[in-house]
């Protein structure tokens, strides 16, 4: 009996020490406003904290799994007094009611705040860092302070976000010029920051209906603090150093509630580039060569994406690299946004760029074959290049009624182009095949206009909706070229050709699409979606090249051979049926399928006519699973897609690009378009106590009837030369169509706080694998490429007077040929980096940068083991610091290059390009703040998923 009794005892005991209860309720303003992103903490009446947490959106706030007892309830919010609630837990859980909290008449000692801040939570698919929880210098930019948050990587200057790239930035849910990342997180201080947000933005179509169309992009929403979002605040900074070296710029952002204004301005010749993949738009699609640079490389290379595509070659087919050589630059930009009225909400931007730039060039490519390792290509290329760039973009939300509303998207890019190059090259295998002196010139201008309309209607049932998106675009690109060059061929009999050329292109595209989107609920948790889609796109190409004539002394014999009249249109008609259950917020299955049938008609009528017209039939399904875990802290994704890739006009049109006299190139116009299947699979989890971070991702990729390269050597003697009627010393590139080509991806990190010395230790790993097919010599080749790399990262996060960060990304690369097994190769990189800004005395700052560069493994001469230091002295001047006079030394060893390796299915290939070395330079920088003490008007809050607000239906 007593033992059954003590049994008893034990286990009520244990049952009364297992119960736990919630802790609930709302803070708001004194003007009874929530307040999203204050902070709750409950404390033991010793003072130690048991539980923390921010309030949502709404204000609310859940303290979770607390034990019985009495507590202190604290309430925090920068720029408002302290709240405090004493309460006491018995049997069941305490809702505390509302909490209005009153404003400070002087700003919160935020130290003791911010050392017990949650560093991170998950809400949905969107992770949300809290600023605050990071500590950098006062005068920090964006990008400074998201290089120390979990799962983000800052590297020359890319962005990258769960193991992605960031394609853009929002500020308060807003655009900020365009979809240029740099803008916002280089020219927005620290300061002004309150939360960071990371999720994948759906299409507005997407986030309308509630099915993912596929379409979304990796983005970083920067959420400002609420008592700084009406002012002025910027930065100006001018230096001049050691041979005339120079740098000015800076940024001014004028913030009224609902109405921003931000301006931008930067002129250097320190090779600080302020690109974004929209300013090289308007030329790209030429088979004319790089302005600036003759010879560009390869045929083929068309990639799976996610989702169909119109055809665009790479940029590379017209410009030189903006990461190679050193550029003079400079640029100006304005983003503009406001609420015109409760109906009308407007966003725009324009942006400017002109920057000339200057290269040196030693590149290495080692071809082999089915007989073993084959011939070696050398080339050295100086290039100057100027290129001007214009870019618009707005957007217009017009909520007609509460049942109705449009969105108008325009936006239109301007690029002009010229260059010059001069360029050696010399082919060998055991003795000289060939070699080349050649210099290049081009002038090119190009336009890129889009335009994008949806129309939104809800209506009266919950979750029937219909909506119609319909785009356009149109493309012209224009330009010159001229080639003069001197080529001798050293295969059977010995010859030599030279060239003096002049080529005109013409390039004019232009697409239209609409998608008609209906969806109808089927009960509380369930939905069906049915739409159409159709498009159409035209393209027409006209190259004409002239020979110089020595009877007339102009460029008026046309060369039939080089020239070439070409057009291509592309129809397609979608239609398709989805289905999406949702279980509350935790669960969401969707599934959809769509057949596309899609028409490619070619048309070429000069110098021979011909013509194909191809039909494709593809079902292209879609699906996705979502689960939220845990209260939503943590979460699974899986995707998988399909979709089918149409060849660029460049890749069908059937002419020779001689703009390298050693690597022709020519379009296939018998190409069809590829089709992929892409699945991923992410799981994320943050735990809000122990501030930790965690991100897996795991996906991959096959492609069908892939446009890969088919290369005829030098020494092949292949008919193709013969049919084309082109020197068979040459070497060959052709776009085909192959089936095989497969890739992997993965990512791993971990972010965890190190409370002894105050830092944050982020952990990842990766795992990359592509299987590209090719043709050398019609042989079939399939190139594996492995790369296996790891990051550490510490980062400081002491006080505003210190912030160092200490990292190492090891890198383990190899590639393998199915051909020949002699052309494998594998080497290791290793990047080492100490950042370190100091408060040494006061008043005085010391700011370093020391990265170590390790490469081995590459060819003879690019294996390279060097340091970069930069290193600076600055003394904070005028009141409150905020200005600074800062005598800078940068390269201090004198010992940057610049350093690539590309692997592909024909070649292995080596790059040395000059970049800018050891340099002194006196700069002053200083930091505007002016923030109006009033109330600003209200912005719009992130929904519960985390994201800025819209409207689903």
């Amino acid at each position: 009996m007593k033992t059954n009794l003590l049994i008893v005892l034990l286990l009520c005991a244990f049952g009364t020490a297992a119960q736990t209860y919630s802790v609930t309720g709302t803070v708001i303003d004194e003007t009874g406003t929530p307040l999203p992103g204050a902070y709750v903490i409950l404390q033991y009446p010793w003072g130690e904290d048991a539980k923390l947490t921010a309030t949502e959106a709404d204000g609310s706030f859940n303290l979770k799994e607390v034990e019985k007892g009495g507590y202190k309830l604290k309430v925090s919010f920068v720029g408002y007094e302290d709240f405090l609630k004493e309460i006491t837990i018995t049997d069941k859980s305490v809702n505390v009611g509302t909490l209005a909290i009153q404003p400070s008449a002087t700003q919160l000692a935020e130290v003791e705040i911010k050392d017990k801040l949650p560093m991170a939570k998950q809400l949905g698919d969107t992770t949300q860092y809290n600023a605050d929880a990071f500590k950098v210098m006062k005068d920090a930019n964006a990008e400074d302070l998201i290089g120390k948050m979990p799962t983000v990587t800052v590297q020359d200057g890319k962005v990258q976000a769960q193991g992605e790239d960031v394609k853009q930035v929002l500020v308060d849910g807003k655009p900020f010029f365009g979809n240029d990342p740099n803008a916002a997180l280089k020219n927005l201080p620290a300061e002004v920051i309150q939360k960071i947000q990371i999720y994948d933005q759906q299409s507005d179509q997407s986030q309308f209906t509630g099915f993912d169309d596929g379409n979304s992009s990796k983005t970083i929403n920067i959420i400002t603090r609420g008592n700084m979002q009406a002012g002025q605040f910027g930065k100006i900074y001018a230096g001049y150093g050691y041979e005339d070296k120079y740098q000015a710029g800076g940024n001014m952002n004028f913030f009224n509630g609902d109405q921003r204004i931000s301006v931008i301005g930067m002129a250097n010749n320190v090779n600080i580039q302020n690109f974004s993949t929209d300013d090289l738009l308007g030329v790209v699609g030429s088979s004319g060569g790089r302005g600036g640079r003759g010879g560009s490389r390869g045929g083929g290379g068309g990639r799976p994406g996610g989702g169909r595509s119109f055809g665009g070659s790479s940029v590379n087919d017209f410009l030189v690299n903006p990461a190679g050589g050193v550029a003079t630059t400079q640029a100006f930009g304005i983003n503009y946004s406001d609420q015109w009225s409760k109906k009308l909400a407007v966003t725009g931007s324009y942006f400017f760029n002109r920057s000339k730039s200057n290269s040196e060039e030693y590149l290495t490519q080692q071809y082999f074959d089915g007989e073993g390792l084959g011939q070696v290509y050398d080339e050295t290329t100086f290039a100057n290049s100027t290129n001007i760039n214009h870019r618009a973009n707005f957007r217009f939300e017009f909520t007609i009624d509460s049942f109705n509303s449009i969105i108008m998207r325009p936006s239109i890019s301007l690029q002009y182009n010229k260059g010059n190059s001069s360029t050696v090259g010399l082919t060998t295998l055991d003795s000289t095949l060939n070699a080349t002196s050649n210099a290049y010139l081009s002038d090119l201008a190009g336009v890129n206009f889009t335009n994008n309309l949806l129309w939104r209607h809800k209506f009266a049932k919950k979750g029937r909706t219909f909506s119609v998106n319909y785009s356009m675009g149109y493309s012209p690109k224009n330009g010159n070229s001229g080639l003069n060059s001197y080529t001798g061929y050293f295969t059977g009999t010995a010859s030599s050709d030279t060239l003096n050329q002049q080529s005109r292109l013409d390039v004019n595209s232009w697409n239209m699409s609409a998608n008609f989107n209906y969806t109808e609920p089927i009960g509380e948790s369930s939905q069906l979606m049915f739409e159409y889609k159709a498009s159409y796109q035209q393209e027409e190409s006209d190259k004409e090249t002239y020979d110089y004539s020595e009877a007339t002394k102009g460029y008026d014999d046309l060369n039939s051979q080089l020239s070439n009249v070409f057009s291509n249109d592309y129809i397609t008609q979608q239609p398709g049926l989805g289905y999406s259950y949702r279980k509350g917020r935790d669960l969401m299955i969707m599934a959809r399928g769509s057949y596309q049938y899609a028409r490619l008609m070619n048309d070429q009528t000069f110098p021979q006519t011909a013509s194909t017209d191809q039909a494709f039939s593809s079902f292209l399904p879609f699906a996705m699973l979502r689960y939220d875990i845990n209260g939503r802290q943590k979460n699974v994704r899986v995707f998988y897609r399909t979709n089918t890739q149409l060849p660029a006009v460049e890749q069908l049109q059937n002419v020779v690009d001689n703009s390298n006299p050693l690597q022709l190139k020519t379009g296939n116009i018998d190409l069809k378009q590829s089709y992929s299947h892409s699945l991923f699979m992410r799981y994320q989890a943050t735990n809000t106590e122990k501030s930790t971070v965690f991100f897996a991702m795991l996906g991959g990729s096959l492609t069908n009837n892939y446009i890969a390269n088919a290369t005829f050597l030098a020494n092949s003697g292949n008919p193709i030369f013969d049919s084309l009627n082109v020197q068979p010393g040459a070497q060959l590139t052709k776009p085909v169509n192959l089936d095989g080509y497969r890739n992997v991806r993965s990512f791993i990190t971990y972010g965890i706080p190190i409370k002894p010395i105050k830092s944050n230790l982020n952990i990842d790993v990766n795992y990359n694998y592509s299987r590209t097919p090719g043709l050398v010599n019609e042989l079939a080749n399939f190139s594996n490429s492995h790369t296996i790399g790891t990051g550490l990262t510490l980062s400081s996060n002491i006080s505003d007077k210190i912030d160092f960060t200490l990292s190492a990304r090891p890198s383990y690369n190899k590639a393998t040929n199915s051909l020949q097994a002699a052309s494998n190769s594998e080497y290791l990189s290793l990047n080492s980096r100490l950042g370190l800004n100091w408060q040494v005395l006061e008043g005085f700052v010391l700011r370093t940068d020391l990265a170590n560069q390790y490469f081995t493994g590459l060819a003879n001469g690019f294996n390279q083991n060097y340091w970069l230091w930069n290193l600076g002295i600055g003394k904070k001047i005028f009141k409150n610091q905020r200005g600074e006079l800062t005598l800078s030394v940068n390269d201090l060893l004198n010992q940057n290059r610049n350093i690539n390796r590309n692997v592909t299915e024909t070649y292995i290939e080596d790059t040395r390009t000059n970049a800018l070395t050891r340099y002194v330079m006196l700069t002053f920088t200083y930091n505007l703040r002016n923030f109006n003490s009033g109330k600003p008007k209200t912005q719009p809050e992130p929904d519960k998923e985390g994201r800025p607000p819209f409207e689903r239906y």
